[in-house]
C-alpha cells in the first residue's frame, strides 16, 4: 500500500508543478557528489565531468545509449577502406557553435592537433595514437603536418591509421574528441570564463560551485529532439539531505552520495553491471618495483581472500567479466604453498627473505583497509616498515599524477565498451600510464590483437591482461555495480548500460498515465 500512495503523490506532485507554471518553468534536477569540474574537455577525467559533459560537448560519434555502440552524431555518416586503416567522416551540413558560427571539419583537426601537442600533455591524448604520426609528434619526435588527419573539404575530414584499431570509433565518442572553439583551444582553465561556444545539445545559463543551470542550445543541430529544455545539476555531499530531497520530489536523478535506505519509492532504485574494477598498482619509477618477481613475491603474502571476500563483487580481474571475453587469472597457488613460493622469487631477485628490500610507500585515500592489510602482511612476514599515506579524495588523483610514491590505487571505469580501455593505458607510450610501466611483450600483444578477429583479438588481450596479473603489477579488489535512483516509469531515455553513462539530449517525459484530476507535466 506505500508504493502505492508514494505513486499517487508523485502524480499529484507533476499536477501541481505544472498547474503552478508552465512547461518552461521547470527544470530536471540531477544530484552530485561535491567535484571539481575541469570545463576543458582536454583536461577532464572523472566519471562526473564526463556524465556532465553529455550536455555540452558532441564528438563525431557518440554512444548509443542503450547498447553503447558507436552511432552518428557530428557526422551523419562515415565510410572506411576494407583494411580499417583509412576513415572518412562526413559532417552534417548544419552544424554550428552555441554562439551561431559554423563548425566544420578544420575545428574536429586543429582541436585533437591541440590535444596531441607534446605542451599540452593532456590525459587522452595517446588514444589517438593509432593515427598515422600521432605518437610522433605527441610525444615531441614528429611535426603536426604529418599527422594523419587531413581536412578535404569543410565538411570531410579524413583520417589514416598507423594499423587497424577495432576500438576508434568507440574511442571517438569520449567527451575528449569533440571539438573546442577556437578562441579557446589554448586557454587551459576555463572555470572564470561565464560562457563558452560548445557544440552540445545544451549551454550553460548560470553556475556556482553548489548548482549549474543548463538551457537548451538553440543552434544544436539536433534540437528537436531534446527532451528536456532546462537541466538544473546540484552538488551535494551529504546522505539525508540528498534523500530527503528526492522523496519530496525536489530531485529527479540521484548520480551519488545516496542512502537507498531512506528511499521512499524503491521502483526508482537502478543497480546495473558496470564496467569498472577497484585495484592496486606499482609505481616503477623506483628501480626495486620494475622486477616482476619481487611484485608477485609481495602479493602472495597479502590475504586476498579475506580482503575480497567482504565485497559486493569481488575482483580478481583487471577487465570486468564481459560476454566472449575470456577471464584472466593471476595464478596463484594455494595459500600453504604462497609463502614459499614469495620466499623464493625473492631470493632470485637478490632479496632473501626481504633482506634489503625499501620499506614501500602506500599512497591511497582515507582510511584504506587494504592498506592496513599489506602493511601488516609485510611488516610482518618481511620485517619491512611500510609506510602507508592517506590524501584527502579531492587531492589523490592529483597527488598520484605527481608520483612519489611505491603501490596507488584506483577505481578505472571504462571510457568505451572495449576490453583495451583496461589495457591500454600500461602501454609504455600511454599519456594514462602514471606508474611508468614498461614491458615490450606487453605492448606486442596489444599490437598483434588490433590486427585479428574478434574472438582472436579477445584472447590475445587476455595474453596481455595476464602479464598483469601475474607480475602483480595490477592487484584486483572488486568490481562496481553502477547505483543510479532515477524512476523510469516517468523518464523515458535513461538506459542502465555497462559505462554508468546517460545523455542528458535522450531524457524525455514518459506520458500516459491516465489519473482523473491530475495533469501530467511536461518536461520540455
Amino acid at each position: 500500500m506505500k508504493r502505492h500512495i508514494g505513486l499517487l503523490l508523485f502524480l499529484l506532485c507533476i499536477g501541481i508543478t505544472w498547474a503552478e507554471g508552465t512547461n518552461s518553468d521547470y527544470r530536471f534536477t540531477v544530484q552530485f557528489s561535491p567535484a571539481r569540474i575541469r570545463w576543458n574537455p582536454h583536461y577532464a577525467y572523472t566519471t562526473t565531468e564526463a556524465q556532465i559533459f553529455t550536455a555540452l560537448y558532441e564528438g563525431l560519434a557518440t554512444l548509443h545509449p542503450a547498447t553503447l555502440r558507436p552511432i552518428p552524431a557530428a557526422a551523419e555518416s562515415w565510410e572506411t577502406n576494407e583494411e580499417g586503416t583509412l576513415y572518412r567522416f562526413f559532417l552534417r551540413d548544419d552544424l554550428k557553435w552555441s554562439n551561431g558560427e559554423t563548425l566544420d571539419a578544420h575545428d574536429f583537426r586543429e582541436s585533437w592537433l591541440t590535444l596531441m601537442n607534446p605542451e599540452v600533455e593532456a590525459e587522452y591524448a595517446s588514444l589517438l595514437d593509432m593515427i598515422v604520426g600521432a605518437q610522433s609528434y605527441r610525444t615531441g619526435m614528429g611535426d603536426a603536418e604529418d599527422v594523419g588527419i587531413e581536412v578535404i573539404d569543410s565538411q570531410t575530414l579524413e583520417v589514416r591509421l598507423e594499423r587497424a584499431s577495432p576500438q576508434f570509433l568507440s574511442i571517438l565518442c569520449h567527451y575528449t574528441f569533440a571539438p573546442i572553439h577556437k578562441d579557446f583551444r589554448e586557454m587551459k582553465d576555463w572555470s572564470a570564463v561565464r560562457s563558452v561556444p560548445v557544440n552540445g545539445p545544451y549551454t550553460i545559463s548560470a553556475r556556482t560551485p553548489e548548482e549549474i543551470l543548463f538551457d537548451a542550445n538553440p543552434e544544436y543541430w539536433d534540437q528537436e529532439s531534446v527532451g528536456v529544455s532546462h537541466l538544473r545539476l546540484i552538488f551535494l555531499d551529504d546522505p539525508e539531505d540528498v534523500m530527503a530531497r528526492y522523496n519530496r520530489f525536489e530531485i529527479d536523478w540521484i548520480v551519488s552520495g545516496m542512502d537507498t535506505s531512506l528511499l521512499s519509492t524503491q521502483e526508482a532504485l537502478n543497480v546495473s553491471p558496470l564496467f569498472s574494477t577497484t585495484y592496486y598498482y606499482f609505481s616503477n619509477v623506483s628501480g626495486t618495483w620494475t622486477d616482476g618477481r619481487v611484485r608477485r613475491a609481495l602479493a602472495l603474502l597479502v590475504p586476498w581472500e579475506e580482503i575480497r571476500g567482504d565485497r559486493f563483487i569481488p575482483g580478481t580481474s583487471l577487465v570486468p567479466p564481459i560476454p566472449n571475453y575470456p577471464l584472466a587469472e593471476a595464478g596463484f597457488p594455494s595459500i600453504t604453498e604462497r609463502k614459499e613460493e614469495a620466499m623464493t622469487l625473492l631470493s632470485a631477485a637478490g632479496y632473501p627473505e626481504g633482506k634489503g628490500l625499501p620499506s614501500p610507500v602506500l599512497r591511497v585515500p582515507t582510511d584504506d583497509i587494504v592498506a592496513q592489510a599489506m602493511k601488516k602482511a609485510w611488516d610482518e612476514e618481511l620485517g619491512l616498515e611500510t609506510i602507508i599515506e592517506s590524501v584527502d579524495f579531492a587531492n589523490y588523483y592529483r597527488s598520484v599524477r605527481e608520483g612519489g610514491f611505491d603501490i596507488a590505487t584506483l577505481t578505472w571505469t571504462g571510457d568505451y565498451a572495449d576490453p583495451h580501455t583496461f589495457l591500454g593505458m600500461w602501454e609504455s607510450t600511454s599519456s594514462f600510464n602514471d606508474a611508468r610501466y614498461e614491458n615490450p611483450a606487453f605492448d606486442a600483444l596489444l599490437r598483434t590483437a588490433a590486427t585479428l578477429p574478434r574472438q582472436e583479438r579477445l584472447d590475445k588481450l587476455k595474453e596481455a591482461e595476464e602479464i598483469l596479473l601475474r607480475t602483480c603489477q595490477v592487484m584486483p579488489v572488486e568490481h562496481f555495480p553502477a547505483v543510479n535512483i532515477i524512476d523510469t516509469r516517468f523518464v523515458d531515455g535513461w538506459f542502465p548500460n555497462a559505462l554508468d553513462i546517460h545523455p542528458f539530449k535522450n531524457l524525455s517525459p514518459k506520458l500516459g498515465f491516465d489519473i482523473p484530476g491530475v495533469a501530467l507535466r511536461s518536461m520540455k
